[in-house]
């Protein structure tokens, strides 16, 4: 479904004006026109709600009549201008009938004069909303006095260029917001050197309060825009956030929407220096330990509401961004300080016995240990690690087997020194100690560990099973329907596998992502059909997830475990009550190879004949691999980040006279991607598997075999190969986005 919410800067006129019926018209196709079906859609007029900007145009979303965006059209009202169109926006994702919704536009403003008023008349009401006056701008073309004719993208790319020619090396990035809209202010006196004003954080909170009960994929692109700039542009954001949650958590009757709002912008700002970090960005590690010395400073201190301390200990662990030694040293100070009235759980052990904390544990009312453990986290993951992996020991000799079964989880605890502590303790643990279920979860488990951890646990399970005790049965395998998404420009794959439960439903939720392994496990319930239904649009419309098959989700496991296991890594312990769920066999880490496999794929070709492997197969595929970015989802995120992008374009646009989009894009091609060579070629044979599996592909698996073998010849020029100069387009226009973000 469309987000009417906010598109790149630009408001759906219903929602400024709800009790008008104007901003847009409807269409009936009575017949296929190209590859635009029959059927009814809407033509919804957007515009730029940025004060003071006079940028004379409107952004079109065509929607289907399930609200599936099918076209977004950019429309400049001045037909002199640069990129004035109709043109299809270049940093929108369009539908393969894209083409021809812009045809019909064309014809539909040409033909109706009124219409082209209409719009006139809209573009002055939101102006005089926004600034707060009556437009004063000059007229505009009288309807039907210009024949529109739509912009093909090779001409929009050179009238971008054009503008970058005029804006210079300094001006590289056209202004935030709608990015091609926008570039239009450059001819504009006195408007290009503005920029907008600096998100405040009380602004920021205020639209998410407006948003925290949507539990949605992702936040508004407006929204995500400016929390980037406020985290890169206010140098005391991090305090400035984390006195805020204090003072939040400190009133005496609390209003839990704010502390919620406040608490889902921590995550987003984590998800962000996160993924910074990931992008190899210069100043990514310096922002995270300036964030996490903030929340250091002024959440875990003395006198800090412990629900608060638990909170932030909880976004901290989602986010799964490593624990600073800042956050744990300042939590170790917070708890030493409490007084001998409320002992530290430093002193707690020692002074009080583990016995007290551990009727602690039973009074909570928690009956699975995966989830106790998620408390215990919550409580301790902060603290000394030495002391933590004391209470941890002393767990394994608890009365409550429950409490025995958390003890053996913390194996999986996020800090390393944690891990490699309670792996030492689980050696010298009687057998008798472990339950049946604690030793099937070891054995499932064992090989997604290094070496080190691994020799521990299987001195665990020799005792265990001196002591008699009985593996717990892996249940059968319970009927499953296999969801997956692509391996996306970032390198991250999500596995959705549905089961029933109950009356409902429950998704067992799997992340994926290159250079880590397994990123995060969790469980979705499901409450009915109704909510599956739900769920499964947004994964298949909104994320192109692919239905796909459990040998596949076998296969990508195995490689994620191995990529783990070779880094030192290891999944949460969600992963394992996922494999109990499922009865599948215990995941084995399988190294993958890419070369290695596509040799195999290239066999299973040879045998299947039909001419896959034939010189105009390979041409056809190479050929139509580079219209995927723009046509098919699942390419929508192929494209490359981080400082070497910054570089490429910098070694360009030094020379005024060269900083045009053409020569940015063979100095990808050049430079950043094929530095990453081999980092593509593997995620190209990994989506190879991911078409193989896929009972309806939306392109052969054949194809990009062939894309990634000839990506696989180090021969092969990396411009010879359509796909990849249509990701270092994507690449260039990922660029200019981020760049609009900066201050």
């Amino acid at each position: 479904m469309a987000d009417f919410r906010d598109f790149q800067g630009m408001i759906p006129y219903h929602i400024l004006f709800p009790k008008s019926n104007a901003g847009g018209i409807g269409l009936v196709l009575p017949d296929k026109v190209g590859k635009a079906k029959a059927g009814e859609y809407e033509f919804i007029e957007t515009y730029c709600v940025e004060k003071n900007c006079d940028c004379r145009r409107t952004t079109l979303l065509v929607l289907n009549a399930k609200g599936k965006t099918m076209a977004v059209i950019d429309f400049g009202f001045d037909p002199d201008r640069p990129l004035a169109g109709p043109l299809l926006n270049d940093f929108a994702k369009q539908s393969a009938a894209a083409g021809n919704f812009l045809e019909i536009f064309v014809d539909a403003v040409n033909d109706n004069p009124a219409w082209l008023k209409a719009m006139y008349a809209n573009y002055r009401k939101v102006r005089r909303k926004v600034d707060g006056h009556a437009y004063r701008g000059r007229p505009f073309p009288k309807p039907g006095k210009f024949r529109r004719q739509a912009t093909s993208p090779e001409a929009a790319e050179e009238e971008t260029a054009a503008l970058f020619e005029e804006m210079g090396p300094a001006s590289v990035a056209p202004p935030p917001t709608s990015p091609l809209g926008k570039a239009l202010k450059t001819h504009q006196p006195g408007l290009f050197s503005e920029t907008p004003a600096a998100p405040t954080l009380p602004d920021l909170l205020d639209r998410y309060r407006r948003i925290v009960g949507d539990q949605g994929i992702a936040m508004p692109h407006g929204l995500r825009n400016d929390l980037t700039r406020y985290v890169l542009g206010q140098p005391r954001a991090g305090d400035e956030l984390a006195v805020q949650l204090v003072r939040l958590f400190a009133l005496p009757e609390a209003d839990e929407e704010p502390q919620d709002a406040a608490l889902r912008l921590l995550g987003d700002v984590l998800e962000i220096l996160r993924t910074r970090l990931d992008g190899q960005h210069p100043d990514a590690r310096e922002r995270m330990i300036s964030w996490q010395e903030a929340l250091a400073r002024h959440v875990f201190n003395e006198g800090v509401d412990d629900l608060l301390c638990a909170a932030v200990t909880r976004t901290l662990l989602d986010a799964r961004v490593e624990i600073l030694p800042q956050v744990h040293e300042a939590g170790s100070r917070r708890l030493d300080a409490r007084g001998a009235e409320e002992l530290s759980r430093s002193r707690f052990l020692a002074e009080v016995g583990p016995a007290e904390m551990f009727r602690t544990f039973e009074e909570m009312g928690i009956d699975s240990p995966f989830e106790l453990l998620e408390a215990l986290l919550e409580m301790m993951a902060v603290g000394d690690p030495e002391v933590q992996i004391a209470l941890g020991t002393a767990m394994y000799s608890a009365a409550s087997p429950l409490i025995r079964d958390t003890a053996a989880l913390m194996l999986f605890h996020p800090q390393a020194q944690v891990r490699a502590g309670m792996a030492a303790a689980l050696c010298t643990v009687e057998g008798g100690c472990f339950s049946p279920a604690t030793l099937r979860r070891l054995i499932v488990a064992r090989n997604w560990f290094p070496e080190e951890i691994r020799t521990c646990i299987d001195q665990a399970i020799n005792n265990a099973r001196r002591a008699r005790v009985e593996c717990a049965s892996i249940q059968p395998g319970m009927t499953m329907t296999v969801y997956a998404s692509v391996v996306d420009g970032a390198g991250a794959q999500s596995l959705q596998i549905i089961i029933p439960d109950g009356k409902g439903f429950v998704c067992c939720s799997i992340l994926l992502k290159m250079r880590v392994g397994v990123a995060d496990a969790f469980l979705i319930p499901l409450e009915n059909k109704r909510a599956l239904r739900d769920f499964l649009k947004i994964m298949t419309e909104e994320i192109a997830m692919l239905e796909s098959t459990p040998e596949y989700l076998d296969l990508r496991l195995g490689q994620a475990l191995a990529e783990g296991v070779g880094l030192g890594r290891v999944p949460n312990p969600w992963l394992v009550a996922i494999a109990e769920r499922l009865g599948r066999e215990p995941w084995r880490p399988t190294p993958f190879d890419p070369r290695r496999d596509l040799a195999a794929l290239r066999t299973e070709l040879e045998i299947a004949g039909a001419g896959f492997l034939t010189d105009l197969r390979v041409r056809a595929a190479l050929k139509n691999s580079g219209a995927w970015p723009e046509l098919e989802p699942f390419a929508g995120s192929w494209f490359e980040d981080g400082p070497e992008v910054a570089r490429d374009v910098a070694a360009v646009t030094s020379n005024k006279k060269t900083a045009a989009s053409p020569r940015i894009i063979a100095r990808f091609l050049d430079g950043v991607l094929a530095e990453r060579r081999e980092t593509w070629l593997a995620r190209l044979v990994l989506t190879t598997f991911w078409l193989k599996s896929a009972p309806r592909p939306p392109v052969h698996w054949s194809e990009m075999f062939h894309v990634a073998a000839a990506l696989a010849d180090d021969a092969m020029p990396l411009k010879q190969i359509p796909l990849m100069v249509a990701i270092a387009e994507m690449t260039f226009g990922a660029y200019l986005s981020r760049e609009a973000e900066r201050i």
